[in-house]
């Protein structure tokens, strides 16, 4: 298969999707694009990709889904069938349905999957002790083979490589809304930092402190970027939740999966 051009495409609030999709797209060039959709004013924009392009797609899961807002993460994305490799990250509690709605989106968008990966990092609400540190050499080792066997797949051709499946399931896993979002306290600076990470546009420059409830996703990405430890997330029903999170995710230690699309 000819490729003359990898490009890294991700929405990563927190960077944890983006490690690995950067570290994929290292592995299989010396020299590939970023296209960081995080960015609201990037992410507006169209963009088409040709058939001896790969592009290497990624994106965090949120309760068993890809975050939802306004406009879709991929939505202005259009392959021309092009070969993808759909990436999801998730705080060692599970990735449901996520890759397979990355898989379906990006698909119907003129995107040919050829492989996939789903990958730990540190969860949303606990980074420092829910998956904190992923990814680890041993997660980075793994991606070097998860890019060899896509090597192997390039060397075909288009029509011997066959369908590519993951796990999920139809219908998706309903989105349920959260009660609880982040906002700034009495230490808020008004700096702007969080209305700058703010990858849905729920933070207002006028008013910092608040946050559009309508709009946030709980990205949490105003609160790691907060430079006077200001914003953060006081509902006591988040204190509870957070305590179950960290009694059941840190008993175990998950590991990356990863799937190639069958050879024909």
């Amino acid at each position: 298969m000819r490729i003359d051009k990898v490009t890294a495409i991700y929405f990563s609030p927190t960077k944890g999707t983006k490690a690995y999709v950067c570290e994929i797209a290292k592995a299989l060039s010396a020299e590939y694009e970023v296209l960081d959709l995080t960015n609201q004013t990037v992410r507006d924009r169209e963009y088409s990709f040709s058939g001896t392009e790969l592009v290497i797609l990624g994106a965090p899961v949120y309760m068993g889904r890809l975050p939802m807002f306004q406009g879709g993460i991929f939505d202005r994305l259009h392959g021309d069938h092009t070969p993808a490799i759909f990436n999801v990250s998730y705080g060692n509690r599970e990735f449901e349905d996520a890759l397979l709605e990355e898989k379906e989106i990006c698909e119907s968008r003129g995107f040919i999957g050829i492989a996939a990966g789903a990958w730990l990092a540190p969860h949303t609400f606990s980074p420092d002790k829910i998956a904190a540190g992923r990814p680890e050499e041993e997660d980075r080792e793994k991606v070097v083979r998860f890019a060899e066997g896509i090597r192997e797949l390039l060397k075909k051709e288009a029509m011997e490589i066959g369908r590519l499946e993951v796990p999920g399931n139809h219908p998706y896993r309903e989105a349920a809304p959260m009660p609880f979002h982040p906002s700034g306290g009495k230490s808020c600076t008004g700096c702007g930092s969080c209305v700058s990470v703010c990858p849905v546009g729920a933070i207002a420059p006028d008013s910092p402190r608040k946050t559009n409830a309508e709009k946030c996703i709980n990205c949490c990405a105003c609160v790691r970027c907060c430079p006077a430890a200001a914003r953060g997330i006081a509902n006591p029903l988040f204190k509870m939740v957070i305590a179950k999170l960290e009694k059941d995710l840190t008993k175990t230690r998950k590991e990356p999966q990863v799937f190639y699309a069958a050879s024909i």
